[in-house]
């Protein structure tokens, strides 16, 4: 039976599991405190339940340890866990989530604390103020220098408008801030210093939601399968529902428009990087990984076997998303021929900068060969659809377009799934059903049409 010793207003309770291989007593602590205004006679009755309800969740799970804090079991899943299940990239985004989203909220409570209904808390906070307008400013906003803020915004993708404000020793959210650090090889607070504006809370949107629950639901799940808790609190909780708006996609028309808009772009490799998306339905962190060896002009082939991600200021090559995302992808002669003339403008670039360049070997480049950042593609293309009033769209958006197409064009959704690298065709119709409905209804109208007049 469990021990259970008063102490103050609270209760001492130990469980004992028997003896280990070494002959060490095993034992299970928690702390019991009743609630406010009971009898001490009524405070006992509820220390025993609970220290026998504490005793059943300990029989046979000798790792059993609810006194753990969140963040402990955070720093143990990050450091024991997951380098052996989840890529590099997947666990630097996964601790960023912790630490600007859930530990702020839960890190400080013991796992016998954090119910579902302290998870639903957590998520409708999130939803509703989780992204409180926090802005910094550069401690020293010479460091961007004359000169230096067209290379800088090529290498992290902000805007150079952007670029200037902070120069001008104005505000900056914390992701652009992060950019910059980044790129200048500094620590986030050495180069900036905090300006909180709470008066300007606005809420998470609900894709975000779900990025961290999944992520935060790994980690209990981890906890439950190696028997620190007896269940996982997140997977029961209800995410809220965000607005549903009306997301805007560019049909045949709008790539042609698009394509016909590039030359409007300054850099060859802006230009030519938004065509190699259109064209292949490639992820940007796939294009920005692509190397001239993995392309066959002759053939009219490339490979996929690379994305590239910022982690610590460094870019590094992964393998793709999935298994099947490491694919083959036949190109059309319009690509060919944009990319020769584009091999052409590199090697000539080469030859201009010397020994300043940077040979990786990539198809598309910074200003000195370096890789380029996807979210410089993603600016471009918003220059683009601004000046030409195309549909608001990301730059992953070009996939969706290149899915369309090919849905369109009749193309069965096996060679749509390898084509895009999904892992089962399934994924695929889940993901572009709408699209599929809109074309199930041509077929329907032209069967229609076809047969006028029979009847």
């Amino acid at each position: 039976m469990p021990s259970i010793e008063k102490r103050g207003n609270t209760y001492k309770i130990m469980v004992s599991l028997g003896y280990n291989t070494e002959g060490k007593q095993i034992r299970k602590y928690t702390t019991f405190k009743p609630p406010m205004n009971v009898t001490e006679g009524k405070a006992e009755k509820l220390a025993t339940a609970y220290a026998y309800e504490f005793e059943k969740k300990c029989m046979g799970m000798t790792n059993f340890n609810d006194n753990l804090r969140f963040s402990e079991l955070c720093s143990w899943y990050f450091e024991q866990i997951a380098p052996h299940k989840l890529k590099e990239r997947t666990i630097y985004t996964n601790k960023n989530l912790m630490k600007n989203y859930v530990l702020p909220y839960i890190g400080h409570l013991k796992l016998k604390d954090i119910t579902t209904a302290r998870i639903d808390e957590m998520l409708n906070h999130l939803h509703k103020k989780g992204k409180s307008s926090r802005y910094y400013v550069m401690r020293k906003p010479e460091m961007i220098c004359d000169g230096s803020k067209r290379p800088l915004s090529r290498k992290t993708g902000i805007t150079v408008n952007t670029l200037k404000a902070a120069a001008r020793g104005e505000h900056v959210s914390k992701k652009t801030a992060l950019k910059i650090a980044e790129a200048f090889g500094k620590k986030f607070n050495e180069m900036f210093v905090e300006e909180a504006r709470p008066e300007e809370e606005r809420g998470i949107d609900s894709t975000s939601i779900a990025r961290i629950r999944t992520a935060t639901s790994a980690i209990f799940s981890t906890a439950v399968k190696k028997d620190i808790i007896i269940k996982n609190p997140v997977k029961h909780a209800t995410s809220p529902k965000g607005e549903q708006k009306d997301k805007e996609f560019l049909d045949a028309e709008g790539c042609k428009k698009l394509i016909s808009c590039l030359d409007e772009l300054q850099n060859p490799n802006a230009r030519v990087g938004l065509a190699i998306l259109i064209y292949t339905g490639m992820r940007s962190g796939e294009l920005c990984a692509l190397h001239w060896k993995d392309i066959d002009l002759k053939k009219g082939t490339l490979y996929v076997r690379y994305t590239l991600y910022r982690s610590n200021g460094e870019y590094k090559l992964s393998t793709p998303k999935t298994r099947s995302s490491e694919r083959m992808i036949a190109i059309p002669k319009e690509l060919i021929e944009i990319l020769k003339e584009h091999k052409k403008w590199q090697d000539e670039r080469k030859k201009a900068l010397g020994s300043r360049w940077i040979e990786r070997g990539s198809v598309i480049t910074g200003t000195e060969g370096e890789y380029l950042n996807g979210g410089y593609l993603n600016a471009s293309l918003k220059k683009l659809i601004e000046k030409n009033e195309l549909p608001d769209i990301h730059v992953h958006d070009l996939r969706h377009a290149n899915a369309s197409l090919l849905i369109n064009a009749g193309v069965p959704v096996k060679f749509i799934s390898e084509h895009l690298g999904h892992s089962n065709t399934k994924t695929t119709e889940d993901i572009y059903a709408h699209v599929y409905s809109s074309t199930a209804e041509k077929v329907a109208s032209a069967i229609s049409d076809a047969l006028e007049g029979v009847i």
